[in-house]
């Protein structure tokens, strides 16, 4: 089994409060905001919420996949052709949504089978993310893509965290990839909608990290900040020993970049 004590403090049973989750990613209790911002489901990420700009968020669906690629290309960053096969396949977020249909525990069934299997990699795909901010005639005017970071999940491995204990750790922990705004839609506020929306998923099923990381000296360290994420020195990691990972996440000292994070 794998119940018990979560490394959030939380227990791996427990399902999220749908009171602390919030547009703004859940860091305030959303009293004042529980009649235009409600909890996700598995429904409603689906066919998404009221955006910005007349634009609905929602999941993306197999036929956003060029749209995707073409956004994405905005910011400099191709499509990853395995996060292309599970758009495609109509299965992004497929182990989300289960997560969010039937808890927390649930969610965490098929990656235990999987790292029982020897095959833990085959689990990661059902975490992928994909948000997209389609406009009243169809175009997507946003993207946001969050990752499982397939780097802890093997860095664990490598330094002796047994299988099992490294896929649970790297599944309390999404990275923020990419995000990218049609030239024509910004302004708008879709692009921390987005990211808001996200954390706002990720928290309430009960991730302990959301971290990314973007170009030193690009000036983007402000609008992460307004974003709730706090933002690293160039050089400084991630210390990810409270997840019972005694590993670190760092940029590559090839290509000087900053980390930016939020635990919840």
């Amino acid at each position: 089994m794998f119940g018990g004590e979560g490394p959030c403090g939380k227990a791996w049973r427990a399902e999220a409060d749908p009171r602390l989750v919030g547009s703004d990613g859940g860091q305030r209790v959303a009293k004042k905001k529980r009649g235009r911002v409600l909890p996700a489901t598995a429904d409603r990420l689906v066919t998404g919420w009221a955006g910005p700009g007349g634009t609905r968020v929602r999941l993306a669906r197999p036929g956003d996949t060029d749209h995707v690629t073409r956004l994405l290309a905005l910011a400099g960053i191709s499509l990853d052709p395995a996060v292309g096969a599970v758009i495609k396949a109509g299965t992004v977020a497929s182990t989300l949504l289960r997560g969010l249909d039937h808890g927390t525990h649930d969610m965490l069934r098929p990656l235990v089978e999987a790292a029982a299997a020897g095959n833990p990699d085959d689990a990661m795909p059902g975490l992928v993310l994909v948000l997209v901010a389609e406009g009243r005639e169809g175009s997507l005017g946003g993207v946001v893509q969050a990752v499982p970071p397939t780097n802890v999940l093997a860095d664990g491995v490598e330094g002796g965290v047994p299988v099992l204990n490294a896929v649970l750790g790297a599944a309390k922990v999404a990275k923020i990839r990419a995000l990218a705004v049609a030239e024509d839609a910004r302004g708008m506020g879709i692009g921390e909608t987005l990211i808001r929306r996200a954390v706002g998923i990720y928290r309430q099923l009960g991730y302990c990290l959301v971290y990314g990381q973007f170009p030193a000296g690009s000036g983007l360290e402000n609008y992460y900040s307004r974003q709730g994420f706090t933002v690293l020195d160039e050089g400084q990691h991630i210390d990810l020993s409270r997840l019972g990972l005694p590993i670190h996440i760092r940029t590559d000292p090839s290509e000087p970049e900053r980390l930016f994070l939020r635990w919840q």
